[in-house]
């Protein structure tokens, strides 16, 4: 990458940062990096794919292991994924936290300057592998016997929207990192006890 490429990444960075996607502009981006717009052109065909160069590898890393997770999760015999339930997520969740800190810039962007783009949907795409997964295991548990009252979908649908609106908070207030780690796991406790009780698995 050349010096002129990383001074306009560097640049874009800072405006989306302090003005969003939406309220960005090549042109800006162009006249903060020092170069003419039509110049800029030739590094970048859009502000997209400005956005796509800062966030993608980012995001897909936190993506896939998620949804890897989820996939080791499923492929557990069926003793195994009641006895460990919430263990492979968990420890998952734990190096997303790790990893969102050793990339707290490039997660600012996607969870909070990010619409008008592809990655403004991130917290969604978590939300539909978590809602899948959970019903993957209510019917594995039906299947084999134990007694799952109904879980309306709108309710399983808020549950997980409230986890994952939580989880993220710690990049939109900025929390350090020590301090993350702890309310994460606090919420992953809280989020497991209470799916225990929905399940019939504890009083």
């Amino acid at each position: 990458m050349s010096e002129t490429e990383k001074i306009i990444l560097e640049t874009a960075k800072r405006e989306f940062l302090e003005r969003g996607f939406l309220g960005t502009s090549m042109r800006r981006i162009a006249g903060l990096s020092g170069v003419t717009t039509g110049a800029m052109y030739g590094y970048f065909a859009s502000k997209e794919e400005i956005f796509d160069s800062l966030v993608k590898d980012a995001y897909e890393a936190v993506m896939n292991a998620y949804r890897n997770a989820h996939e080791e999760f499923a492929s557990l015999p069926y003793e195994e994924q009641v006895a460990g339930m919430g263990t492979i997520t968990a420890r998952c969740i734990e190096w997303c936290v790790g990893y969102i800190y050793d990339h707290i810039d490039e997660f600012r962007l996607i969870l909070m300057c990010s619409e008008g783009t592809y990655y403004s949907s991130m917290v969604d795409e978590m939300m539909k592998i978590e809602e899948k997964s959970t019903e993957k295991f209510i019917d594995l548990m039906r299947e084999n016997g134990m007694s799952v009252p109904d879980i309306d979908p709108l309710l399983e649908h808020m549950i997980t929207s409230g986890y994952f609106m939580s989880f993220f908070e710690i990049v939109r207030h900025s929390v350090p990192r020590d301090a993350a780690f702890s309310y994460i796991h606090d919420l992953q406790a809280f989020y497991k006890a209470g799916w225990e009780r929905l399940f019939g698995m504890r009083l």
